[in-house]
């Protein structure tokens, strides 16, 4: 008695994937439809398996039901498991009622907490390995080598983010200038040249260099009063760090690391478009051991257009089953912290309270609680 797996394909690759993965059947059927000929030929790309197509009409009754009853019939003497995580609601209740007649057959289901069903036997498997980097290769977006691991910074890259925040509240606007708030232009002088500088006003300044693994930027600020302050960074990603916010998405993945839900955390993650231009930057992406949390890390954000961006970007990468969060270093308006809430987004300032527990575990306790929520769109 050979293990045939019935997958039925829809849209999304991951639940028919992760599914052949828990099982390890012998053989897989595919059932699919001209419209997810797409998916099916992603599935075959990665997995080493045998396996046959089934093409099959996406919502006549008739057909779907004479279709489901001769693949029973023809695997009746086999162990069957007939997987409705993924295809057409007509598939899912068709193959459910043919096949539940079968006393060697079992309906499964996972879940987008990656919980495996069996509604035959009424049961669950939890102990599933999930693999966030092939999920992204499945959706066609993977980001090998576009992301900085959180194993790769150094001590020296944790002692900068105080020495960033220090000159930062020195002179905020001086700063921001100089380092946040870049043009194209600006932004292509920094990723070309090994050497350069940035000058404001009043002989306000910051430099840098690349010297082999290590990076230094020096930052000289001066207020109208002619007050000055001076800061040398020197670690393995000062420059990252210095520019654009860094260190605030590096304090923030810091947070994420004492999570006791964070297997994996990538910093800095690039979707690749073509060569040299990016599709979408996602500033942290935590791999959850169930599921992918998506994070946005801003100091202040005062446009709710920002939330709207961040939405498409984790429904566009992440699948249905993914997490997003929004942080803020200062404190969030209304309208941006109302658009989360419309979006199913979760939100966090490390400027709130958060009644007396302290960032970090008001944050887990947050995470902790929405989880494992299904997302219903």
């Amino acid at each position: 008695m050979s293990k045939v797996h019935i997958a039925l394909v829809g849209g999304q690759a991951a639940p028919v994937y992760n599914v052949i993965k828990a099982l390890q059947p012998d053989c897989v059927v595919f059932v699919c439809s001209q419209d997810s000929l797409g998916t099916l030929g992603k599935l075959k790309d990665v997995l080493d398996v045998p396996s046959v197509e089934c093409r099959m009409d996406p919502v006549d009754p008739k057909a779907i039901r004479q279709e489901a009853g001769k693949l029973a019939e023809r695997y009746r003497n086999d162990e069957v498991t007939v997987n409705i995580s993924s295809g057409t609601k007509p598939w899912a209740y068709f193959f459910s009622l043919v096949f539940g007649q079968y006393a060697n057959a079992s309906i499964v289901y996972m879940d987008q907490n990656n919980v495996l069903w069996n509604y035959t036997a009424m049961s669950a498997s939890e102990d599933f390995e999930f693999d966030m980097h092939m999920q992204f290769k499945l959706y066609g977006n993977s980001i090998e080598n576009n992301y900085i691991p959180f194993e790769a910074y150094t001590d020296a890259d944790r002692k900068a983010i105080g020495q960033i925040e220090k000159i930062r509240s020195f002179d905020y606007e001086s700063f921001k200038e100089l380092l946040a708030k870049l043009d194209t232009k600006a932004e292509k002088k920094l990723k070309n040249s090994r050497q350069d500088r940035f000058d404001g006003e009043r002989g306000s300044y910051v430099a840098w260099e690349r010297a082999g693994n290590m990076e230094r930027v020096d930052i000289v600020l001066v207020r109208k009063n002619g007050q000055q302050s001076a800061a040398s960074i020197c670690s393995e990603h000062a420059i990252h760090l210095a520019f654009k916010s860094g260190w605030f998405e590096y304090k923030v993945a810091c947070l994420l690391s004492k999570w006791e839900k964070a297997k994996e955390i990538c910093l800095n993650c690039r979707f690749p478009y073509k060569s040299n231009i990016d599709k979408n930057e996602v500033d942290i992406i935590v791999n959850t051991g169930t599921k992918i949390l998506f994070v946005e890390c801003k100091t202040q954000v005062w446009n709710s257009t920002d939330v709207d961006k961040f939405h498409s970007v984790v429904k566009t990468y992440g699948g249905m089953g993914s997490k997003a969060l929004f942080v803020t270093l200062g404190r969030m308006t209304d309208a941006v912290s109302d658009k989360c809430d419309e979006y199913k987004i979760l939100h966090f300032s490390l400027s709130d309270d958060h009644k007396g527990l302290g960032a970090e575990k008001a944050l887990g306790w947050l995470l902790n609680t929405e989880l494992y929520a299904i997302n219903t769109k």
